[in-house]
């Protein structure tokens, strides 16, 4: 179980992020977001308002008004986790594209202070790796994204988790082959939603949303011992 954050007098942890984080449908099993996973880290009496949603980027989380709904839901000593840069990165969709060191980095600061200012604890998470193996090395997908996060959580003065590395790290690990499991990646007639079989390798099985669910719980805890003890 994580320590710290959930024994201090909260109530609520909030997720805001994309497909990787967010509950999913029936009909899309086994396919799972991390976020469904992170439930079992919560202490006794607290509650967890996952907000993540398919395809969701930092520009049309805001203007959709999701993210404003989330604001006005905030009370005090809530803890809210903001991971966003799958969609981002994608600058042909005008809707969702944030240019890294630009746009992206605006509007991580902007949620990061709507947060505080409601009296919020805003920690930033990078994205987790794609799968993408190339003549048998795994490929970094997310590009400038990840340090753009960093930058912003540096200026606004908040925690950044970096996920992108230690999911490489495990990726990489795990093999070409072995870290299939850890994604929508199988063959067919293993599922009846996936009958022809499936070749996913950004959005998290149910045993890939178990893994980063406990690695941002065990990056959270370090977190928190760095706070108490600087």
């Amino acid at each position: 179980m994580v320590s710290g954050f959930f024994q201090k007098n909260m109530n609520t942890v909030f997720i805001l992020g994309d497909s990787t984080a967010a509950v999913k449908e029936e009909s899309a099993r086994p396919e799972t977001g991390w976020g469904e996973a992170f439930r079992k880290y919560l202490k006794p009496g607290w509650r967890l308002d996952n907000r993540a949603v398919n395809g969701r980027s930092t520009k049309d989380v805001i203007a959709r008004g999701e993210f404003q709904a989330v604001r006005d839901s905030i009370t005090s000593g809530d803890l809210v986790l903001i991971q966003y840069g799958h969609n981002d990165e994608k600058l042909d969709d005008a809707e969702r594209g944030a240019p890294a060191w630009q746009e992206y980095i605006a509007n991580l600061i902007y949620m990061a202070e709507c947060v505080k200012e409601k009296g919020g604890r805003p920690v930033f998470i990078t994205p987790i790796a794609r799968r993408k193996f190339i003549d048998g090395r795994l490929s970094d997908t997310h590009g400038d994204w990840p340090a753009a996060m960093k930058y912003a959580a540096a200026t606004a003065g908040i925690p950044c988790i970096d996920m992108t590395i230690p999911t490489m790290v495990d990726i990489a690990a795990m093999g070409d082959e072995c870290s299939k499991k850890m994604f929508m990646n199988f063959g067919p007639g293993i599922y009846g939603n996936y009958p022809d079989g499936n070749q996913d390798d950004t959005h998290l099985s149910v045993e890939g949303a178990a893994w980063v669910a406990r690695l941002i719980s065990e990056h959270l805890s370090l977190i928190e011992d760095c706070c108490e003890h600087c």
